[in-house]
C-alpha cells in the first residue's frame, strides 16, 4: 500500500528532488503545488497521507496553510519543510499541529526517515537541530539530579519535543511559567544556544530510554 504526499513548494527544482528521492522508495504516490492556495485545494481535494510545506510560499505561507488545514476532517499529518533553523518557528510548528520540522539542507539524508517516524504518529525534527557539535558531552545523571522533580518532569516533555505551551496545558499552568522553568533549567545546567536545552533533552530521554 502507497502513501499519497503532498510537496508544496514554489521552487519546482526542489520539488522535483523531494519526490525523485519519494518515488525511490516506491512506497509513495506524490502530487505537486506550487503555492499555499494550490496546497490547501490539493489537500481538501486528494487527501493525502502527508502534507509537505515550504513556510515561504507565496499567496499563503506554511503556516497559514497548517492552520487552516489541520481542522478538516481526515486532516493529513504535517511536515514543515524549511530552511529556517529557528527555535521559534519550530514551537509554532508544532504548536499548529505539525507532526515534523525538518530542514531542507537535511531532507536528502533524513527525509525518508522522518516520513515512517509520521506516519506511526510520532514527531521528527532534524537531526542537525537536534545535534548541535558545539555544546560538548554532559553529564546528564549529575546535572538532571540539580534539578527539581518539576525541571525534571519539563525536561522530560521537553525531549518528546513538547512546545512551552503544550507544557503549560499539561501541567495547568501559564506558558510564562514553563519559559520561567526553561530558563532557570538552562542556567542550572550551564546551557547556552538556540536549541542547547532541546539537545539535552532529547539526549537524556535516549539515555534513560
Amino acid at each position: 500500500m502507497t502513501n499519497k504526499i503532498l510537496i508544496a513548494d514554489d521552487h519546482p527544482l526542489f520539488r522535483r528532488g523531494v519526490k525523485d528521492v519519494l518515488e525511490a522508495a516506491r512506497e509513495y504516490d506524490c502530487i505537486e503545488a506550487t503555492d499555499g492556495i494550490e496546497a490547501l485545494t490539493l489537500i481538501k481535494k486528494e487527501q493525502p497521507h502527508i502534507a509537505i510545506l515550504d513556510l515561504s510560499m507565496p499567496k499563503v505561507d506554511g503556516f497559514d496553510v497548517l492552520s487552516q488545514a489541520i481542522r478538516w476532517p481526515n486532516a493529513p499529518y504535517f511536515v514543515i519543510l524549511t530552511f529556517h533553523d529557528d527555535t521559534q518557528l519550530i514551537e509554532r510548528a508544532y504548536d499548529l499541529g505539525a507532526s515534523a520540522y525538518l530542514l531542507k539542507e537535511d531532507a536528502e539524508d533524513e527525509l525518508l526517515k522522518c516520513l515512517t517516524t509520521v506516519i506511526k504518529g510520532k514527531r521528527y525534527l532534524s537531526q542537525s537541530i537536534v545535534y548541535d557539535p558545539d555544546s560538548g558531552h554532559f553529564a546528564h545523571e549529575e546535572m538532571i539530579s540539580s534539578l527539581t522533580p518539576a525541571e525534571q518532569r519539563i525536561i522530560k516533555l521537553v525531549g518528546k519535543y513538547k512546545t512551552s505551551r503544550e507544557i503549560a496545558d499539561l501541567l495547568n499552568v501559564s506558558v510564562r511559567t514553563i519559559q520561567n522553568h526553561r530558563a532557570h533549567i538552562m542556567k542550572k545546567l550551564n546551557l547556552r544556544g538556540r536549541h542547547a536545552l532541546l539537545h539535552f533533552a532529547v539526549t537524556e530521554n535516549s539515555l534513560s530510554a
